[in-house]
Formats: C-alpha cells, structure tokens, sequence
C-alpha cells in the first residue's frame, strides 16, 4: 500500500505510511463498533455461529498483527 502511495499518488514515505496507519486505526475502531452492534439472529446456534466467526475474524486481525512483529519477516530482529 505504501508504495502504491508514494507511485500513484506522489506522497513521500512517511505521508504513506501515516495515511496507511490511520487507514488501519479507522478500519480497527469501526470493525470493533461493529462488533458490538452485531444483532440477534433469534436463534441461539446461529447466534453462537455469528459471534464465533467475528471472534475468528478478530484473532485473526491480532494474529496477523503480532505474528508481523514476532517474525523476522519485516523487522529482523527490532521486531
């Protein structure tokens, strides 16, 4: 994304990487609002089954996130 950024949009890097890191904080707020939002289906299982599936979607998202940093993949060893 940031390289998409800096390419087609002409922004220097670290314009790119704020803009990207505010995109992430946005998408992270409004994914837990939604979260709290998240209806009754009127039936316990599909209940159970949505709020699962929004759990995995959340472990997900924070695995990915320290999985980034705990690897040497993108930071070597300052992750």
């Amino acid at each position: 994304m940031i390289c998409i950024l800096q390419e087609h949009y002409g922004m220097e890097l670290q314009e790119a990487v704020d803009y990207v890191g505010e995109m992430c904080r946005i998408t992270i707020e409004n994914f837990k609002d939604n979260s709290k939002r998240l209806p009754s289906f009127g039936c316990p299982k599909v209940d159970a089954d949505a709020a699962a599936y929004v759990k995995g979607l959340q472990d997900w998202i924070v695995g990915s996130l320290h999985w980034s940093f705990m690897s040497k993949r993108y930071f070597g060893d300052e992750g």
